[in-house]
């Protein structure tokens, strides 16, 4: 079993976003948010990456993709970040 998703150091009650979101099912946030169907194609690495290295990239890119739905499904999850919302449109 995963480990519960991390929402960092805020002020919203933790227990409700947790359970409103499945941040304590990791598995079950993903099919949710699509987070498994765009694992793999976030995961190629670009050249610079490549030559860097990359122990696991499906994992990082499985991460990176967590973290930016977290912040999008709960806000105030990480504090110091604003989720910016535009209009559509003209």
């Amino acid at each position: 079993m995963s480990e519960p998703l991390d929402l960092g150091a805020g002020d919203l009650d933790e227990a409700k976003a947790r359970e409103e979101h499945d941040l304590d099912r990791p598995e079950e946030f993903d099919r949710s948010t699509g987070v498994d169907e765009r694992t793999e194609t976030r995961a190629a690495l670009l050249p610079e990456e490549e030559a860097a290295g990359s122990a696991d990239p499906e994992s990082q890119a499985r991460e990176v993709l967590r973290d930016s739905e977290v912040r999008t499904e709960v806000p105030g999850a990480a504090p110091g970040t604003v989720a910016e919302r535009r209009p559509s449109g003209p």
